[in-house]
């Protein structure tokens, strides 16, 4: 029923099908694709000019003496170095914009994927490994594209080209110079495989360390007031250690394929000066096709010694693709169903008929739980921690689907309407409060963004949260910080409940929501609190039983079950678990 976590190690694609993939995101560029081919082109074939205007200079202008020709070859090998430099930054420029559009489609599509998928999956997944994947992981796709494909691209036009001059001109010693490009292609395949593994570590562990920071920043204020400062430091430091040491197993492979490569160059290089100053000496060749042959093979040479760089690109890329399919594979669990309808609430009446439900295999949070909350009245839900109690909220809000049994909102299965209809009619306040790094204003209109601030301000006052934001110096524009971090836990209390009676819902699911606030705060709040849940489906979480004894009806948990429910005095008299814990907190009162 639930899904697995993410693998440290995805499943691995193929090289061909990132290369497909890529390809496919770039097809909105085929203009700046096409000018920058064009732009190769040219590269390509200004490099190839220039030796033939070498090799003219050696084999007439020197013995002819033509000096007159000297300053004619001289501005024609700068007028072609200064277009080349021209068209290789302008075929630089446009793949950067292709990579950089690219990155932007498919930075865009895989963070609204992660918002599509279940809370589940984040309960799984650590942020720092989805951010790295966001960031570092589609970052290395950009490198492939901007500057990877464009090498690729100029050296097949410089191999054909070169390749075919050097048959026309020495069939032979073309034939004997290209005899070496096989070994070339075995000796990358093999450390291909071996260097894409180890990037591939070098990103899980890169990601780790973003799991350590994001952990460690976050709650630096719970780090210092244990002073586990040097602690924190000890585990980041193995974790520097891990990535430390795959990057150095992928530096050891990478350092031993290029002085491999650059051997198997100066074998040809050997072929080329030997068996060319043979064929020299037999007059089938001229020093200054020997000097051309030399350079063509340099020019030969270089995509090889590139292809050693460019393989590094890929195999990071390739283990980054991998690492980013893992998660575009997944699949949320809680979606619409093609047919569901728009949930229209009328009087709100929401009954959990026989649920089941486990967060893993191991214990059931839940078992098979029934009740009913009735539309337009407030329902309480109490009992030990562990019970289930905010299980319920999840399941309602459909954060989490029943294993088993059914949940209806005025007799409609809540998976037969749509998330967002659903989520539309529901506001929920709980006990761990989260707020955006913004303003106040922000912070409050927060799901109702084209909210005027006169509604804004009302809802504060209903919250009581307009007391101390008059207070401030900037007053609803003071930023909050870093989930709220500039706020006492009252004042983030405050800012939730008044975001909640912004929403205007039908159904209101109040999870501990004034645990933050002292005794006389949640009383000043309580009469806004009261006037919003009037004629309103109130479903309220609270382990200060005098905050509910008002409730119209109170539902006692135990162990994932439903032990007893009635009002306040009928579950006194029950002389039952309630009353059990009504007692126990009285008794804890009158110790103060």
């Amino acid at each position: 029923m639930h899904q697995s976590q993410l693998h440290e190690q995805p499943p691995k694609q193929s090289i061909r099908t990132m290369f497909r993939d890529l390809l496919q995101r770039v097809k909105r560029s085929r203009l700046f694709i096409v000018l920058a081919i064009f732009a190769v082109f040219i590269v390509a074939m200004i490099e190839f000019f220039i030796p033939q205007a070498i090799q003219y200079t050696i084999d007439v202008i020197i013995p002819q003496q033509l000096v007159d020709q000297l300053i004619w070859v001289f501005v024609l090998v700068i007028l072609a170095a200064l277009m080349l430099i021209g068209f290789q930054f302008l075929g630089s420029f446009l793949m950067a914009i292709v990579g950089q559009r690219a990155l932007y489609d498919l930075r865009n599509e895989l963070y609204d994927h992660l918002q599509n998928l279940d809370v589940a999956f984040f309960d799984r997944n650590r942020t720092g490994d989805l951010m790295s994947r966001l960031t570092n992981d589609v970052n290395m796709l950009q490198q492939l594209l901007s500057s990877g494909l464009l090498t690729l691209l100029s050296d097949l036009f410089i191999f054909l080209a070169i390749s075919i001059y050097m048959f026309y001109v020495n069939w032979q010693l073309a034939l004997l110079i290209l005899l070496t490009f096989p070994i070339l292609f075995f000796v990358t395949r093999f450390f291909a495989r071996r260097i894409r593994s180890a990037f591939r570590n070098v990103q899980a562990s890169l990601a780790e360390i973003n799991n350590h920071l994001q952990d460690s920043f976050s709650g630096i204020r719970l780090v210092k007031s244990f002073a586990m400062e040097n602690f924190e430091s000890e585990r980041f430091q193995e974790r520097n250690k891990t990535n430390q040491e795959a990057n150095l197993k992928a530096a050891k492979n990478f350092s031993l394929f290029g002085p491999i490569v650059s051997f198997i160059n100066y074998f040809g290089l050997a072929i080329v000066v030997a068996f060319g100053a043979w064929q020299t000496i037999g007059g089938e060749m001229t020093i200054g096709m020997i000097a051309t042959f030399l350079i063509y093979l340099r020019l030969l040479q270089n995509p090889i010694r590139r292809v050693s760089r460019l393989m590094n690109t890929i195999q990071q890329a390739a283990a980054a693709y991998d690492r980013i399919q893992s998660v575009l594979s997944e699949r949320p669990q809680i979606v619409s169903k093609l047919d569901a309808k728009t949930l229209n609430v009328t009087k709100g009446d929401i009954t959990f008929d026989h649920v089941t439900f486990s967060y893993n295999d191991d214990k059931q949070a839940l078992k098979q739980v029934t009740f009913n909350i009735a539309g337009g009245k407030t329902t309480a839900l109490v009992g030990k921690s562990g019970s289930g109690k905010t299980t319920i909220t999840n399941l309602l809000t459909r954060f989490y689907s029943p294993d088993h049994g059914t949940i209806s909102i005025d007799g409609t299965p809540i998976d037969h309407v749509t998330l967002e209809s659903l989520r539309s009619q529901i506001s929920v306040v709980s006990q761990d409060i989260y707020l955006v790094n913004g303003t106040i204003r922000e912070n409050i209109a927060y799901g109702t963004p084209e909210i005027d601030d006169l509604a804004v301000k009302k809802a504060a006052a209903i919250a009581k949260a307009d007391e101390f934001i008059e207070e401030l110096t900037e007053g609803y524009d003071t930023s909050v910080g870093e989930r709220g971090i500039k706020l006492s836990g009252g004042q983030k209390q405050r800012i939730s409940i008044a975001r909640a009676i912004l929403k205007n819902p039908q159904i209101i699911l109040l999870d501990e929501a004034t645990s933050a606030l002292d005794t006389e705060s949640e009383k000043s709040i309580q009469a806004g609190l009261d006037d919003l849940l009037r004629n309103r489906t109130a479903l309220i979480i609270a382990h200060r039983l005098s905050t509910i004894q008002n409730a119209n009806h109170i539902v006692v948990l135990d162990n994932g079950q439903v032990v007893e429910e009635g009002n306040h005095e009928q579950l006194l008299a029950q002389k039952g678990h309630y009353e059990k814990l009504h007692s126990l907190q009285h008794e804890a009162l009158a110790t103060i």
